[in-house]
């Protein structure tokens, strides 16, 4: 597969797809539990697997690369570190020379520690290394048990399965893929991102029996639907959508490299959101202006010591090279008790959304902080960054900011390690910080309003509980007067302002938005088409 045909793929997502159901019904195999007597052949025969398994992951790496770029790629090598991980290791060793288990009870019961440990945690993208876990157990129990076998598909179909790997996904041919169903994952899950990547349409959560292979399927990626042996009406009612998707998706490539006006002449800067090195750079194949959020969070999950100042600036540093020049906003660290990281050692919270989280945190765990901001100053010194502040509710926070930024750039003086300027702004995402938006413009470069923390605060609604959902509303007369109210102090200070929360990619406040008057919409990659589209026809 060329890199050209790769981008289209990454900018369509394509949705929906028509084709025969082919079930792969895995086996299930329950590890032997056998206390062995030889715990040193034993051990030999895990260290030889596994080394096998690092081979094997070598090579789906280089394919992948191959075929979905560098970026996917990554997958592979992040499984890889999983199998080289000390304490991974430990474990097993320790279950097998300490306990006498054998080698496939002892990584069953390695992994089973921590893929509980990951899948435990209420963040999607921590749960997505549990994934990572169970992927590298069965590779490694496959490997011990001989049954390691690349699945044989010789004809396109919709393929159907309980769990697959990316792995198992790499070896198979693209055009052979019209879609895949899944019983387990997560959007963020490898193999999804992997599929969406390829151009290859994901349905979750659903069970196919193996009687359904041959049949003919219709698979809906956008209300998460299978529909088996459909009707004309329904084949053809499908048909049309992926005919219409397919043209929208052409028409919206027409907006790679147009100015985001309106036809008015109002210009608005549109922004890309990111989470690590892949967003960065499936945001520059978008097409986006600038990189508006990076969730820095990244850097302290799934690890059990606080990362050094190098780790950040090496990190923050690969992105800014990435962006090809555009502007970097790197959100301080932003977690709480309801998103820990197991270093920092936060303590359970009955109501987390309004405990000691973000920079309340960064504020009490100033080594924590100032490890980061001076990672952030070093990566400065490649590119054009800003640096970006959470959950601000005083002036009297911007102020100890201030004092340990003077206190990074003076120990960086001083240990004559080379750095670059930065803007600073706040994040608007309380009502407290609306309401003397007047008083912290004047103390930042620019604003960034976070729609999802402030709808929340806002409406008195939890947005992780599902039975009040009904009452979150983005688009509230009080949510839109906050708005409307920041950007108005923000320009009266000269100051700029970007969304960055979800009802930035809702088009239905697209124009809203713009007449507010609010200067940057930052949005997931993507979107950035489908929003540059709506603004230049307003």
């Amino acid at each position: 597969m060329g890199e050209d045909i790769v981008k289209d793929s990454r900018i369509e997502f394509p949705s929906y797809s028509i084709g025969r159901l082919y079930v792969y019904e895995r086996k299930s195999y329950r590890p032997p539990h056998i206390r062995v007597n030889d715990t040193d052949a034993e051990l030999e025969r895990y260290e030889k697997v596994r080394r096998d398994a690092v081979d094997s992951l070598s090579v789906a790496y280089e394919r992948t690369n191959e075929r979905a770029g560098a970026q996917n790629a990554e997958i592979f090598k992040a499984q890889i570190m999983i199998l080289k991980d000390e304490e991974y290791n430990a474990r097993v060793i320790k279950n097998i020379l300490n306990d006498g288990k054998n080698a496939e009870w002892a990584v069953s019961e390695a992994s089973r520690y921590f893929y509980e440990l990951f899948n435990s945690i209420d963040d999607e993208n921590v749960r997505a290394k549990a994934m990572d876990i169970k992927d590298v157990t069965n590779k490694l129990i496959r490997l011990l048990t001989g049954t390691d076998n690349a699945l044989d598909i010789r004809e396109p179909v919709i393929l159907a399965s309980a769990y697959l790997s990316p792995s198992e996904l790499i070896q198979i041919k693209r055009e052979m893929l019209k879609g895949i169903v899944m019983l387990e994952g997560s959007q963020y899950s490898h193999v999804v991102i992997l599929a969406k990547t390829l151009g290859i349409p994901v349905v979750l959560g659903v069970y196919m029996p193996d009687s359904l292979t041959g049949h003919e399927a219709v698979i809906d990626g956008v209300n998460g639907q299978v529909f088996v042996d459909p009707d004309t009406e329904l084949k053809e009612k499908y048909e049309r959508l992926i005919d219409e998707e397919a043209r929208e998706n052409s028409l919206l490539k027409k907006y790679i490299g147009v100015d985001t006006v309106t036809s008015y002449g109002k210009k608005v800067s549109l922004l890309a959101n990111i989470a690590g090195i892949d967003d960065v750079r499936y945001a520059v194949e978008c097409d986006s202006e600038g990189i508006g959020l990076t969730r820095t969070e990244f850097m302290f999950l799934d690890r059990n010591t606080l990362p050094l100042e190098k780790e950040h600036f090496e990190a923050y540093r690969d992105i800014v090279l990435a962006s090809g020049g555009r502007n970097v906003t790197f959100r301080t660290l932003d977690l709480g008790a309801d998103k820990s990281s197991a270093p920092l050692h936060l303590k359970a919270e009955e109501n987390p959304a309004l405990g000691r989280r973000a920079i309340r945190i960064c504020l009490d765990r100033k080594d924590v902080f100032l490890s980061q901001i001076k990672g952030i100053l070093r990566a400065a010194a490649f590119g054009d960054v800003s640096i970006l502040y959470p959950m601000i509710t005083s002036a009297d926070e911007v102020v100890k900011i201030g004092g340990i930024m003077k206190e990074a750039v003076n120990e960086l003086d001083a240990e004559g390690v080379a750095y670059g300027t930065v803007k600073q702004g706040i994040m608007i995402e309380t009502p407290a910080a609306v309401f003397i938006s007047d008083i912290l413009a004047k103390m930042v470069d620019f604003f960034s309003i976070g729609t999802n923390d402030l709808t929340q605060y806002t409406l008195a609604v939890d947005r992780q509980n599902r039975e009040v959902a009904k009452y979150y509303d983005p688009m509230h007369e009080a949510v839109m007067r906050m708005i409307r109210m920041t950007v108005e102090n923000a320009h009266k200070a000269g100051i700029t302002v970007t969304v960055c929360g979800e009802l930035a990619s809702d088009l239905s406040a697209t124009k809203r938005l713009i007449d507010m008057g609010v200067d940057a919409l930052s949005v997931s990659p993507g979107d950035l088409l489908k929003i540059r589209k709506a603004i230049c026809e307003l």
